[in-house]
């Protein structure tokens, strides 16, 4: 499994830097103007639609499916996904069309300060992305399918290819049609996408395809019944989103894009986790709790947990050392003043560490999934959205733009922790592991920060990322081979590879 994991970590790390090269030529033609942040706000408020009405739905259908595979067989249980995709439709054509009939609903709710120009160019985009929100939820079920059946790399592969032809796009649109390139390269990845998932489930012989005379809105009603207490989340969720959205182009135009910017690299990072343990986690969990195999249950949290703290261990640290130099290499394209730099580099580093929090929060909250108490994850998740709401009422005024990040962190930190407390098998060694880890992370960073304090790195940007990058990966060594870490076995093996390919050589 570990190896499974560790392949697709990398898949999605190389999406991850397309989606950043994607992001660099988004400053690049567009910077922080007016017309990308009606872009943002269009874009947000239909993704936040989809994934309130959607969002529980998606996330507890693969563990849902498995239950049911078990119980009532896969040809029964594939009858009841046939109802579940059948009525998502209807009811997706159904919000795209009041959407773009009373699009002014929406945009009072997410920029309730724009008038004029901003208002109409603000109606218009919305109106032109409504319809993202039905083929969006298509592909996300697609993908939940394959990922039932154990497909999890021909999704990801596939949606790297789409994330390319994007990019593609971009480049040559761009300079022709302005921001309405970065629509129809949207629209065209997300479409390209859905059609690839779709030929991929018809290779794998699933048969979705075939057989709706037998349509039940009593089939729908079980995985909406399933989902229905993460539905308040979900919705908090969202709604934080929105607010925060709301909040940010109250303070001034171009602060939603400098927003957007500074936490595209953790949104990016923070949708490879939740893939990832979502992908490959629930599944494999459900399957161990069902069959009543605590060791293994165990055994496969902890590797994954171990894993994604020691990815998060490098990214941070990297972030905390070089995020200027990052933010220079994708967003110095004299479109973006060095006061915005600078402050887009600050958040980036505080939304880093955001990562943590978000981490923890979703890895036992999948833990709660597997295990049959979707309740209590749907219950504290509703408590996070609160706290972060409540906190950015209260300071946007005193803290500023700064306030968003450290707002994710505390609320997602503190119920992560409260929700380890019933992780569904009693187990001392995953204190231990959590402290060790969490150890080993702020060991790293306090180093490398330290080392550059007395070291100048920074020859160029590129050097000073390259520099600390190997840097962090020679302390990260060192501390797992003095902290006694399980994957320090892993690195000998590499190394004994890398020794032998060169004696051959």
């Amino acid at each position: 499994m570990k190896k499974n994991t560790s392949l697709l970590f990398l898949i999605r790390i190389i999406k991850l830097l397309v989606g950043i090269l994607n992001l660099s030529l988004t400053a690049k033609y567009f910077g922080v103007s007016l017309e990308k942040d009606v872009w943002l706000l269009a874009i947000s408020v239909i993704l936040f639609l989809d994934m309130a009405v959607w969002g529980p739905i998606n996330e507890t259908f693969r563990s849902k499916f498995v239950f049911l595979k078990g119980e009532i067989g896969e040809a029964e249980a594939l009858q009841k996904t046939k109802s579940l995709l059948f009525f998502t439709f209807i009811i997706s054509v159904g919000i795209v069309c009041v959407v773009s009939i009373y699009p002014q609903i929406l945009s009072k709710i997410i920029a309730p300060t724009y008038s004029g120009v901003q208002y109409d160019g603000l109606i218009r985009m919305i109106v032109i992305a409504a319809p993202i929100m039905l083929i969006t939820q298509l592909s996300a079920i697609g993908i939940s399918i394959l990922n039932a059946y154990e497909s999890f790399f021909v999704p990801e592969i596939t949606g790297f290819i789409t994330a390319v032809v994007n990019l593609v796009l971009l480049i040559f649109l761009a300079p022709y049609i302005g921001i309405y390139s970065l629509v129809i390269s949207y629209y065209v990845g997300a479409v390209l996408l859905l059609v690839l998932l779709f030929v991929q489930i018809r290779k794998l012989q699933i048969s979705i395809f075939i057989g709706y005379n037998d349509i039940k809105f009593k089939d729908f009603k079980i995985f909406f019944l399933f989902a229905l207490p993460f539905f308040f989340p979900y919705f908090f969720g969202q709604v934080s989103g929105v607010l925060e959205k709301t909040l940010v182009s109250t303070i001034g135009v171009g602060n939603v894009s400098a927003l957007d910017y500074s936490r595209k690299f953790t949104d990016i990072l923070t949708s490879v986790l939740t893939s990832v343990l979502f992908t490959m986690l629930v599944p494999v969990l459900s399957l161990k709790y069902i069959q009543k195999k605590p060791k293994e249950f165990v055994l496969n949290f902890m590797e994954i947990f171990q894993l994604g703290m020691l990815f998060l261990t490098f990214v941070i640290t990297l972030f905390t050392s070089t995020s200027l130099s990052v933010v220079s290499i994708f967003f110095d394209k004299g479109m973006i003043t060095k006061d915005t730099l600078q402050e887009i580099s600050n958040l980036t580093i505080f939304y880093s560490w955001s990562t943590l929090a978000v981490f923890i929060y979703l890895v036992f909250g999948v833990a709660l999934l597997s295990s049959d108490r979707s309740k209590k994850y749907a219950f504290w998740g509703v408590i996070a959205q609160i706290i972060s709401i409540s906190l950015n009422f209260i300071f946007i005024k005193s803290i500023g733009i700064y306030i968003f990040p450290i707002s994710l962190l505390l609320s997602h930190f503190i119920v992560g922790v409260i929700m380890s407390f019933y992780f569904p098998y009693k187990n001392k060694r995953l204190t231990n592991v959590f402290f060790k880890y969490v150890s080993i992370l702020v060991l790293t960073t306090s180093l490398v920060f330290l080392i550059n304090k007395f070291v100048n790195f920074q020859i160029n940007s590129f050097l000073h990322i390259a520099s600390n990058s190997i840097l962090t990966l020679i302390i990260i060594g060192l501390l797992a081979v003095l902290f006694n870490l399980e994957e320090k076995h892993t690195m000998y093996a590499y190394l004994n590879k890398f020794k032998q390919k060169c004696r051959d050589f």
